[in-house]
């Protein structure tokens, strides 16, 4: 809503708000002091943090993947010789060179390893990937014979984690330069940690320099020195280069209040308070002048996800939050005309200050967002925003975004991961978690709900696919609700006909997912607990229609015992007698029609048959198939192969679990796999492949080849007698759907 004079209430006086909206630090900002100085040549000095020499010189080996210790009777005389004369430049290949030169830097007598550490010529051995262990060994057990060689390789490599002990000036110069900077600024940090005032010292004639990127590097170690030592280590540091140094040092910025961009972002005409909604207090009484309000934007502008501004969070308890949410939205929508994607500044304020509502409105639009929203411009960042609700409706969306959203590698693999995450925070496993997240949609006891018109009511209830149906006051069941009449009740029935739309709308989303899920479940096996069972499907309004339309079954006695639930909620068996209660730690299955006898099929096919029960998706009528005697001892189904098929059949598994294989020369795709519920890796090739950009050019593919590997990518082969038969059976389901003729 824009900040009109209509929509306004009494403002705040500044003399209730805190100084964070009143005067914040950047307006009163001063010219910075800049100072011409040199650190101090010293000789190299070496510091060891607790335990660290002892961790390196532990087992140089144990974390590298990539080398083998070289046998314990090597020559070690000859293999240095080899160095020392340069023949191992010609007569080694790059990796022998690097294995022997990890070798004698680890293994061999101190003399030799000395000699190699000295000899430049081989220094580009070392700082590629698989090499660290053996630099992190040498510091520990050569300490300044290693230096020359650990600086070289730092400067070289992208990523280093050997500089740990040492101190001088080139070592600070780069610490500076990789100071919170991927991949390095870990290492940068826990250097300044460990020298300290040392660190500092070497670190200040940059802090000091004019202003710019290495400057604020510099400032924000100092104020890193600062907050694990004291602000008087920094100050110390400082008077090293004079009392001018010392006193611009003093008033260092060290509360994280006082770190900001200088100069500010610019304010985008958007961001303007005059157009975007009042923020309220809490208590909605009071509302934040224009002039907090601005603040508060500049806060936000230089706030990320991953790292806000601190002020934001002091100062967030003041406000009403649906107001926050509200304001935080507007800003989305303010921001989108302006880019392809929402700053972070706006998906900061969407995490931090949306609600369920927020979440509601958002879902679906991050579900069309293809790879370009959510990788290369960061928009997985507002997932954030569904777990720290953590509300039902959030995690919902959440899980549908797992299961639904268009990017399937990032959003749908970083939302399935927040998922899991919150599921072993809960003790439970995703699908456990999925399964209490059905909402109940306001169904009464019976299942059903009423709706209100006014002179007349209607009954909503559902089938087996939980499409609804109505039920008027006369027990006349009519396709649809009636749009609301002259008749009836003004507010009552508007009401009740928006009721039922929506509920339409979401029982569909939640009915597909459910009936797809339970029929996973059946297929994989999946058991609940007698409590689970009891209370997520025969007491659940919902989806206890869809349990009352399917064969259960429990083992009991060495036995599997299948049931249903009657009508009246109670199990039954086939002969309609009833099953009085599940011990209390049985486990519910769907039982697969394999794993039934062919009677027993047949008598609970009449059973339903006499009720006129359907089911909602296929499992006393499921086809069973299984393989031949041949086909259990090999690894291929050569029943299969050379069958041509359209591409629009391939491309339909994709909805069934299927995924197709990665993209080919020529943007041609020429596999379809599946993963079996006990990770074997099931692939069917095909050829000429489906071009991505032109599907139609090769319609119909020739099936080359259907294999099965102990994994994903073992490249091992598994006979496929040795699959569990259901899988079997659906495997062979689905191949023969592909292949069958029309």
């Amino acid at each position: 809503m824009p900040n009109t004079p209509e929509t306004r209430v009494q403002e705040a006086p500044e003399s209730s708000l805190p100084d964070l909206l009143v005067a914040p630090p950047w307006a009163a900002s001063k010219e910075p002091v800049v100072l011409k100085l040199k650190a101090p040549k010293e000789p190299t000095a070496m510091t060891w943090g607790p335990g660290l020499r002892e961790e390196w010189l532990e087992a140089p080996y144990s974390k590298n993947c990539q080398w083998e210790p070289l046998p314990e009777d090597t020559d070690w005389d000859e293999v240095a010789e080899t160095f020392s004369s340069g023949r191992a430049l010609t007569e080694l290949d790059a990796k022998q060179r690097r294995s022997q030169a990890i070798g004698l830097i680890v293994q061999a007598p101190a003399k030799h390893a000395e000699a190699l550490l000295a000899d430049e010529r081989y220094w580009s051995e070392f700082g590629p990937y698989g090499t660290s262990e053996a630099l992190e060994y040498a510091a520990a057990r050569y300490e300044m014979k290693a230096y020359p060689l650990a600086i070289h390789a730092a400067k070289n490599a992208r990523a280093f984690y050997w500089l740990d002990p040492f101190l001088d000036a080139d070592v600070a110069q780069l610490m500076i330069k990789h100071f919170g900077v991927y991949p390095n600024g870990d290492r940068a940090e826990i250097w300044f940690k460990l020298h300290g005032e040392a660190a500092a010292r070497l670190a200040v004639p940059d802090a000091l320099r004019k202003p710019g990127p290495k400057r604020k590097r510099a400032e924000d170690a100092l104020r890193l020195v600062a907050q694990e030592h004291g602000h008087d280590t920094v100050v110390r540091a400082a008077r090293h280069y004079g009392d001018e140094a010392a006193a611009a040092m003093a008033v260092l910025r060290t509360d994280g209040l006082d770190v900001y961009p200088d100069p500010l972002p610019a304010m985008p005409e958007a961001f303007d308070p005059a157009r975007l909604p009042r923020i309220l207090l809490s208590g909605r009484e009071q509302a934040l002048p224009d002039s907090a309000t601005r603040h508060l934007l500049t806060m936000l502008t230089f706030s990320k996800p991953w790292d806000p501004y601190p002020g934001v969070e002091r100062v967030i308890g003041l406000f009403d939050p649906d107001s926050l949410a509200d304001f935080a939205w507007a800003l989305y929508e303010a921001d989108l005309p302006h880019r392809s994607m929402s700053s972070r500044a706006v998906q900061y304020a969407l995490v931090r200050f949306g609600n369920d509502a927020t979440a509601d409105r958002l879902a679906p639009i991050m579900a069309r967002w293809s790879k370009g929203y959510v990788y290369d411009i960061g928009g997985f960042n507002l997932l954030s925003l569904f777990t720290r609700l953590g509300s039902d409706s959030a995690l919902r969306h959440l899980h549908r975004l797992a299961n639904k959203a268009a990017d399937q590698k990032r959003m749908r693999q970083e939302a399935q991961w927040a998922l899991n995450r919150i599921a072993k925070e809960r003790g439970l496993t995703p699908e456990q978690l999925a399964d209490r997240l059905v909402p109940d949609f306001g169904l009464d006891a019976g299942g059903g709900m009423t709706l209100d018109y006014g002179p007349c009511t209607f009954r909503v209830g559902f089938d087996e696919q939980l499409k609804p149906h109505v039920t008027d006051d006369a027990g006349k069941l009519r396709k649809t609700l009636p749009k609301p009449g002259v008749k009836d009740d003004d507010t009552l029935a508007p009401a009740a006909y928006k009721r039922f739309a929506d509920l339409k709308k979401e029982v569909r989303t939640v009915a597909a997912d459910q009936i797809k899920g339970l029929e996973n479940a059946m297929v994989t096996g999946r058991s609940w607990s007698t409590a689970d069972f009891r209370s997520l499907f025969i007491d659940h309004p919902l989806l206890w229609h869809i349990a009352r339309r399917l064969v259960w079954g429990t083992e009991l006695n060495g036995r599997l015992v299948p049931f249903r639930v009657a009508e009246d909620r109670t199990l039954a068996d086939a002969d309609d007698k009833e099953l009085h209660s599940l011990p209390g730690d049985a486990q519910v299955t769907l039982p697969h029609p394999l794993l039934l006898s062919e009677t027993a099929v047949a008598a609970w096919g009449q059973v339903f048959a006499d009720y006129e029960i359907l089911q909602p998706f296929p499992q006393l009528a499921r086809p069973v198939h299984t393989l031949t005697d041949d086909e259990r001892k090999s690894t291929g189904l050569a029943r299969f192969e050379g069958r041509t098929v359209h591409f629009g059949r391939i491309l339909g598994m994709t909805s069934r679990g299927w995924e197709l294989g990665e993209k080919e020369t020529g943007g041609f795709r020429r596999q379809v796999m599946l993963m079996t519920p006990d990770d074997r890796h099931l692939m069917v090739q095909f050829e000429p492949g489906i071009r991505v950009i032109d599907p139609d050019e090769y319609a119909e593919q020739e099936i080359r080849h259907v294999s099965l590997f102990t994994g994903r990518y073992s490249g091992k082969r598994h006979p496929f007698g040795e699959l569990d038969p259901v899988t079997t059976s659906e495997i062979l389901a689905e191949l023969t759907r592909l292949t069958e003729t029309a």
